[in-house]
């Protein structure tokens, strides 16, 4: 049996941010494809403040999408919602802990909702005594690895689970929601939000499959509205500057690996940093560079920490300081992000006044 599994839609008013149910019903057409019957939401399904429920209420109503059954745990951001507020008869809202069990192989699912000043493991403790030997949890907030990713959407630290917590109580999987980002260690997965909240939030957007049988996990892409990316761009006054640039953009525009119908999607945007000779060449090497793609915000290629400089003595030493940085960073096997830092930072000693 397949389970699909998503979190932090954020819905809001179909007027605000339609993005998000678009995002939504490109899942659910997946899963009518795919004919899997069952979708869990590990919290935030709504947004703050939001109680525009009838919109998702009718949504899970249309026939369609009546075979699916909806699972849903309140997060931080929609701990309010309940029974109440539903009428299709496919939704179930989970208020409280309870273990739920798809069939008669599948292992047990622990549905442990969002509580506000409590940790997860304190909630699992209260139900020990019923947890079969294959288990999964199914939660919202932060797992402490010690490797903890942050929620650029919000700070602190919600309804955490320790690596402790998973030790003790020894479940077969853990599926969490709360960090946005897609994530997987150990027996820990966050599926991701399947819509970018805003361009903190990079790159394609998905949902996961959980085989019941094997426990194994499977990523579906969300043919989202938009697609959010950031890049940093460093500028050196070469003699080769503005061609040096356009293969950086060339470079990391191939990294995203879009296809045509997706470029139109992507919103841009990037940070510039360094020197150049000429701001007016740059901005136009820049611009070519990225013909198609929209600025988020319509904020344009910012240029404001870019200097002039124009001393062909010194120039001549930043070529050599650069062909030297970059032969050592293929060397050690550098990142770009790291040769780019090495070469910002040995600009600042070579160009200063």
């Amino acid at each position: 049996m397949k389970i699909a599994i998503t979190a932090d839609v954020h819905l809001k008013t179909g007027q605000e941010y339609p993005e998000r149910y678009n995002a939504l019903k490109d899942m659910l057409g997946v899963l009518v494809r795919e004919d899997i019957r069952t979708l869990i939401v590990a919290g935030d399904l709504f947004d703050m403040g939001s109680q525009n429920y009838a919109l998702f209420d009718e949504l899970c109503r249309d026939k369609k999408y009546a075979g699916i059954d909806f699972h849903v745990i309140p997060g931080n951001h929609d701990p309010g919602i309940g029974p109440k507020y539903f009428t299709s008869p496919n939704i179930r809202i989970y208020s409280e802990p309870e273990l739920v069990t798809f069939g008669n192989e599948a292992p047990g699912f622990f549905f442990a909702p969002y509580f506000a000043g409590r940790s997860m493991g304190e909630v699992i403790a209260k139900h020990r005594d019923s947890l079969p030997d294959r288990w999964v949890l199914v939660g919202h907030g932060d797992y402490l690895s010690g490797t903890r990713d942050p929620n650029n959407y919000e700070s602190g630290v919600y309804m955490p689970l320790g690596r402790s917590d998973i030790e003790y109580y020894n479940p077969s999987k853990v599926i969490l929601g709360h960090i946005h980002k897609k994530m997987e260690t150990g027996k820990v997965s966050y599926p991701g939000s399947p819509c970018g909240m805003d361009i903190n939030e990079t790159g394609r957007r998905s949902f996961i499959i959980l085989d019941t049988g094997d426990l194994s996990i499977s990523e579906r892409i969300v043919n989202s509205d938009y697609l959010f990316f950031t890049e940093n761009l460093l500028a050196l006054p070469t003699s080769n500057e503005f061609e040096d640039i356009k293969n950086k953009i060339g470079s990391f525009v191939k990294s995203w690996g879009l296809s045509k119908e997706e470029v139109s999607k992507a919103r841009i945007r990037l940070k510039v940093k360094g020197y150049t000779s000429d701001k007016k060449m740059l901005e136009a090497a820049i611009s070519g560079s990225l013909e198609g793609f929209i600025f988020y915000n319509d904020e344009g290629a910012g240029l404001s920490e870019v200097s002039i400089f124009n001393d062909p003595e010194r120039i001549s030493i930043v070529e050599r300081v650069k062909e030297k940085v970059e032969l050592l960073g293929r060397d050690y096997g550098y990142p770009q992000e790291k040769v780019d830092l090495i070469l910002e930072q040995a600009l600042g000693i070579i160009l200063k006044d």
